[in-house]
């Protein structure tokens, strides 16, 4: 890692990165390509120190969620102001990671570079205008202006294809899949952490664990109904990011009432930190997610948590889409053939006993060394700030 750093790279993000850990990686790499990374955002959801290593400064504007209309917008407002002050130092470059901090990025950067990773991508839909008339006039204007960018790339060649072709542009954008930052060395487990958040006769078990936004969408309940029909009493479920809503509050009812009550924990939103040591130290990682015929986005998935999870050497549990079939072809994966709780069960029961065999950690360590990491992934961006400097 370079002691000294060449430039300022500033990263622009809505989304806090603990919540979005492509950010996190994509500054880690460059960090170690002698930049100095200055990553400029919200609140996150769970405030709390994380340690990213020296080269890496993190900046919050304020709390961007649960608060009303006009003081989002009075909080973007803010946020650009700030962002114009820190492209007035003359960065290297800027990237930006969404609709919104790609159009702000256009309005501060001067001849300054600017590189769009499209981490979220979203159509505009004027049936949905009226929902969320900002978020929806912002994903108009980026895709009308994306050209503009310097480099452009997405998460997924799904969506770096359906962006070429939705905004018209003669090249392709690059893919720079969602994956983790791989350390010099081996990050210790934090074997204490995961002690103090789940019981103590979760140790001894095979810890299925999902770590995300919980929802419908995301098949959480048919995840709770799933390991309920297995029944598996060497097996534990952790499950993060529970909240105050009706969903959730259905999840915890069916829960309450279950055979397999006991091995199942149900946590709240937790720190980055807390989050990392549940992933080191479990064996599975969920990572199921509905496809719908009408919605172009969940056609193209590029979700966080599989890039998270292979980095921890955690085997998948998901639904039988294109994206997830390399993993299974990898013999990494175990993946039900529709969302329902009968078929994940089944999925559940093929983790269970993939995972008896260690040597599945060995196929795991090689195939994210090799290519499904922030390192490997990240060269477009490598490649072109080199030519910069």
């Amino acid at each position: 890692m370079a002691e000294t750093y060449k430039r300022k790279i500033l990263l622009l993000t809505l989304v806090h990165p603990d919540f979005l850990p492509p950010v996190y990686a994509i500054g880690q790499v460059l960090r170690d390509q002698g930049y100095a990374i200055h990553i400029l955002t919200f609140d996150s959801y769970v405030p709390s120190e994380f340690d990213l290593g020296p080269g890496i400064e993190v900046e919050s504007v304020g709390k961007h969620h649960g608060v009303g209309l006009a003081e989002r917008l009075k909080l973007r407002r803010k946020y650009t102001k700030r962002a114009k002050q820190l492209a007035d130092e003359k960065p290297l470059a800027i990237i930006a990671g969404c609709a919104f901090t790609f159009l702000c990025g256009l309005k501060i950067k001067g001849k300054t570079p600017l590189i769009y990773h499209a981490i979220e991508v979203a159509d505009f839909i004027i049936g949905l205008f009226l929902k969320s008339p900002i978020s929806h006039f912002n994903n108009l204007l980026a895709l009308k202006r994306v050209h503009k960018a310097d480099l452009v790339s997405t998460p997924s060649v799904q969506r770096s294809a359906w962006l070429a072709g939705r905004s018209h542009l003669d090249f392709m954008p690059f893919t720079i899949l969602n994956t983790a930052y791989l350390p010099e060395r081996a990050v210790e487990k934090d074997h204490d952490t995961f002690k103090r958040i789940v019981p103590a006769d979760f140790l001894d078990k095979k810890t299925v664990l999902y770590t995300g936004a919980v929802n419908g969408h995301l098949c959480t309940m048919e995840l709770v109904q799933a390991f309920d029909l297995v029944n598996d009493n060497k097996s534990a479920l952790i499950i993060t990011g529970i909240k105050d809503n009706a969903y959730c509050d259905e999840i915890r009812a069916f829960v309450e009432k279950c055979r397999s009550k006991e091995r199942i924990k149900l946590l709240p939103y937790v720190t980055r930190a807390e989050m990392l040591a549940l992933q080191a130290n479990s064996d599975i990682g969920v990572c199921l997610a509905k496809e719908y015929d009408d919605n172009v986005e969940s056609k193209m998935m590029a979700p966080n948590k599989v890039g998270e999870y292979l980095a921890k050497g955690l085997y998948l549990l998901g639904i039988k889409n294109e994206y997830l079939m390399q993993f299974k072809m990898k013999g990494i994966a175990s993946l039900s053939d529709s969302p329902e709780p009968e078929d994940i069960s089944v999925a559940i029961k093929d983790a269970l006993a993939a995972v008896d065999d260690k040597e599945y950690k060995n196929v795991i360590r090689g195939f994210v060394g090799e290519y499904f990491c922030m390192q490997q992934q990240a060269k477009p961006i490598v490649d072109y700030l080199k030519k910069l400097v």
